[in-house]
């Protein structure tokens, strides 16, 4: 908005009476905020009341112009009114999204009303109207509020008492060099860590935003310095002012009656988000060097799968792990003088000391909690190594332990021994730390399990027993096929965000978005790691597209204007840029192949990966080795003589070579005394070999291979795509590209009017031509002109009254040569040629006022048709115009610099 940056300035320039500047900084906020809030009330005022003013001025003089011709006065003023009016909608919608909290919508993909009951749903779904506590059900807000802050002072303002202790030097060996963590921030690292900010996220109690941190950087930067600086000398009597946090409450289902049915989402101050954003980039790359957990080999013996539940604390084991004082001081002081509110219906509580836990929403807490509950693995491999537990294996790992956040899985022998230990080590281990175990919520999973075996688990460990296929991390394991009732849940999770999303507020551009921005998003995490059956992606790209084409769950073929393949395509190959899920798929799960290659220490990299073949295919054509010592290139299948592998270059040896040599063998491993050759099946096709390396010039059976085998250098890979969404694209490689697709889609115009260019364009529109060929009710003759058929291009471009108006609009702007003319032959055509004979400069104005006055014949079109309205030259080249110029106040620079 125009003269904020000036009052922000001005606001915080301003003298403050405190030495700490961490006073300083957080008066200033404080000040700031509520001169913001003064500032707008003056310029702005009630913006729902100007609207309606304006609106009715505007319609007043309309009504007089119907009867008598308006004055210069007038006519200014109702010129004005429609620009305040434009400017007021705008600001209105903006605020009525903010509210919605839609941030993936775009302000132009829907109307304001659709943000407002956006708004009033989340109101709604979120009020707490009762909480039972015990026997007794409680309605008053006072009554509530007390009910919360009792559950959460218990839970987050009571220190646990510890009853052990854990001695680290035991079973924690050596520790990394973070003497880094300790050094003084940098203005350079502070601005990086600002720029990662997320700009819509909600904001703390404080009301500000990663995007006002990066708008006003060079202004507020020195006092933010300058409390960074402080903090780091140890000086935290103020902190408290910039380190507290509300806590909303989020049903987690619709029957939500007690405190704990509500999930807590932490709004943190933006200063303290800031410091740990800063604090966990520094920490992010030693991360997985203070890792331990592995992962299991596959073998058919009896095992169990003991899934555990965490309940969140936190004690610092930092001091052992190499952290040096500066960095725990620092840990220590934001833990320490942390305060935190709950909001019951909007209304924050009293405030609660924080005395143990971890705090939710800032970004270092996950990480702080992995390396703690790092500790968990430590125990169990040294209860392992010390004979305490029965290895899995009769060889490799001896204990397996999966760990991500709260989330643990353990790998254990059904045996008494086995689990009355682990359960006394995580007993200890809750103790020590206050990170308890919640037995209740704990699950067994057998694996090749006997019936005693599983009695003997339930009389040891006393939590439920659950068989596969079960769910971890939010995907279901089993061991083997799984059935179709585990995906009906992602299908069912789309289908569901359906009635929320009032599909009549919004038009089909809007649609999109939601489309590619939501209900394509949902199934990606599965896609990564399952492969998703193809009636599963059928399901789902049913739901898809009829909420596209009509915001319903199901439609029938006829309702859709472009076929769903096309529909799926990039936006330069003619689609809308809706995810093809299956292609999403094969490129995703590429990722495990490069992973496997590049980072062969990953826990899981000896596990046999299951991919699709496609998948495999472009992963090795993309990808060449370039072999040093030979450790990480695959002799037979990786690409790694002259960007070829032996499969491209003797099909027919390959073919005799045995499955598992194929996964394992390496050239370190081969090229030496001939070892390849016993990896033929048969000896038919042996002497093929010779004139292989021959025709290559490397020797065959002796000499030296063409790699030093004394080197000490790793493989390395030479790619050209292997992640995501390159690779996604790597999958249309060798599809026409869509010609006018800059036009359309890089131009500046409204969404509704870029999506009917594009069906335009593709003559998916529902003129006269069409709808006869579907035996539907059609206008006989072109509706502008009344002369000819009518068919978009003839509508846009041949037609002539279409033709007139072109002429005229284009005459405007002194490009009147460009104008469609009888030997045109499509509209796309036309444009494209346009295009090139026009100014380099003018390309992007044109294209708007293109789909501005494409847009206009086809309003007036359906005037015609379905209003029985005229048409009239004047009158729509007022209406191009009035539309061109609030184009440009909305934004259309381009048209801005060619209309007058």
């Amino acid at each position: 908005m125009e003269g904020i940056s000036q009052e922000v300035e001005s606001s915080w320039c301003k003298l403050v009476a405190a030495s700490c500047p961490l006073q300083v900084l957080s008066v200033k906020l404080g000040r700031l905020a509520s001169d913001l809030q003064s500032w707008s009330q003056k310029k702005l005022g009630n913006v729902k009341l100007q609207l309606r003013y304006a609106k009715e001025i505007i319609h007043r003089l309309e009504m007089a112009q119907d009867n008598r011709e308006l004055s210069t006065e007038e006519e200014w003023l109702r010129r004005q009114l429609k620009r305040h009016v434009l400017a007021l909608a705008s600001l209105e919608r903006t605020i009525a999204r903010l509210r919605s909290r839609l941030t993936w919508l775009k302000e132009g993909d829907a109307n304001t009303k659709f943000f407002q009951q956006q708004a009033r749903y989340r109101k709604r779904k979120n009020f707490m109207a009762k909480f039972k506590v015990g026997d007794q059900v409680i309605v008053g807000q006072e009554e509530k509020q007390e009910a919360v802050w009792d559950f959460y002072s218990n839970l987050l303002g009571v220190a646990p008492d510890r009853s052990s202790t854990l001695n680290l030097q035991n079973f924690l060996h050596g520790s990394v060099n973070l003497s880094a963590l300790d050094e003084f921030f940098t203005e350079e690292e502070v601005w990086a860590a600002v720029k990662s900010l997320p700009s819509d996220k909600a904001p703390g109690l404080d009301g500000y935003t990663g995007k006002f941190y990066k708008s006003c950087w060079q202004i507020i930067k020195g006092d933010i310095m300058a409390a960074l600086s402080r903090l780091l000398q140890g000086d935290i009597s103020k902190l408290h002012l910039l380190n507290s946090a509300y806590i909303t409450l989020i049903p987690k289902t619709a029957e939500a009656i007690e405190v704990k049915d509500y999930r807590p989402i932490s709004l943190v101050h933006s200063f303290a988000k800031l410091v740990t954003k800063i604090l966990a980039n520094r920490l992010a790359p030693y991360l997985k060097d203070l890792q331990t957990a592995r992962v299991l080999h596959r073998r058919k013996e009896p095992r169990i799968l003991l899934k555990l539940d965490i309940s969140k604390a936190f004690d610092s084991v930092l001091r052992h792990r190499g952290f040096g004082p500066v960095w725990c001081s620092v840990l220590s002081k934001l833990l320490f003088s942390s305060t935190t509110r709950i909001l019951v219906n909007g209304v924050p509580g009293e405030p609660i000391q924080h005395q143990r836990g971890l705090r939710q929403g800032d970004p270092l807490s996950p990480m702080l909690f992995i390396i703690v509950m790092d500790v968990i693995s430590a125990l169990i491999n040294r209860a392992s190594e010390s004979g305490l537990l029965q290895p899995i294996l009769a060889s490799g790992p001896t204990q397996q332990v999966s760990l991500y956040a709260d989330d643990v899985v353990l790998f254990l022998r059904p045996h008494t021994e086995d689990l009355i230990l682990i359960k006394e080590i995580l007993k200890v281990f809750g103790n020590a730390s206050g990170l308890v175990t919640n037995i209740n919520k704990c699950s067994v999973t057998p694996i090749h399990c006997q019936d005693q075996d599983i009695t003997e688990v339930q009389n040891s460990f006393g939590c439920m027993v659950q068989d596969f296929p079960c769910r971890y991390l939010g995907l279901p394991l089993s061991v083997k096929k799984l059935p179709k009732a585990e995906f009906y849940d992602v299908i069912d999770k789309i289908a569901d965000r359906l009635p929320g999303w009032k599909a009549a507020m919004l038009h089909l551009a809007g649609r999109v978005t939601l489309v590619r921005s939501v209900l394509s998003a949902i199934p990606i995490y599965q896609l990564m790691a399952l492969d998703i059956p193809k009636w599963v992606i059928k399901s789902i790209d049913k739901v898809r597209r009829a909420f596209l084409w009509k915001g319903r769950k199901e439609i029938n073929g006829g309702h859709c204007l472009v076929a769903w393949g096309r529909v799926q395509r990039p936006l330069d190959l003619g689609g809308l840029g809706i995810l093809d899920l299956e292609t999403m798929g094969w490129a995703l799960r590429m990722r495990w192949l490069w992973l496997k290659k590049t980072e062969p220490d990953r826990p899981w990299a000896n596990i046999d990966i299951q991919v699709h073949h496609n998948s495999l295919a472009m992963f090795r054509i993309s990808v060449s080795s370039v072999v040093k010592d030979g450790t990480r290139t695959l002799f037979w299948s990786d690409r790694w003589l002259h960007g070829k592998s032996l499969h491209d270059l003797a099909p027919s040896l390959y073919e005799h070579v045995s499955k598992r040599a194929i996964k394992g063998r390496i050239v370190r491993d081969t090229l030496d005394n001939n070892a390849w050759v016993r990896d033929i099946r048969g000896g038919s096709v042996y002497c093929s070999t010779d004139r292989i390396f021959a025709a290559m010039g490397y020797p065959c059976r002796c000499g030296a291979p063409p790699w030093s085998g004394r080197s000490t250098q790793l493989d390395t890979l030479s790619y050209r795509t292997v992640f995501n969404k390159s690779a996604y694209r790597c999958f249309f490689v060798g599809a026409v590209e869509f010609e006018p697709w800059q036009e359309i889609w890089k131009t500046w115009a409204p969404p509704r009017c870029k999506f009917f260019i594009w069906l335009a364009v593709l003559n998916r529109c529902w003129t006269a031509d069409r709808l006869a060929r579907r035996g539907l009710q059609h206008p006989e003759r072109c509706p502008l002109c009344d002369q000819e058929e009518e068919t978009v291009h003839h509508l846009l471009i041949t037609c002539v009254f279409s033709r007139t108006v072109w002429f005229a609009v284009l005459e405007r702007v002194r490009l009147q040569e460009v104008a469609p003319g009888l030997n045109d032959t499509t509209f796309a055509d036309w444009w494209l040629q346009a295009v090139q004979r026009i100014p380099r400069g003018c390309h992007k104005g044109f294209n708007s006022l293109v789909i501005l006055v494409a847009w206009s014949l086809w309003k007036l079109r359906n005037g015609c048709v379905f209003y029985g309205a005229s048409p009239i030259l004047d009158s729509i080249l007022r209406t191009v115009d009035e539309e061109a110029k609030l184009w440009c106040l909305a934004g259309a620079k381009g048209l801005r610099r060619i209309w007058p």
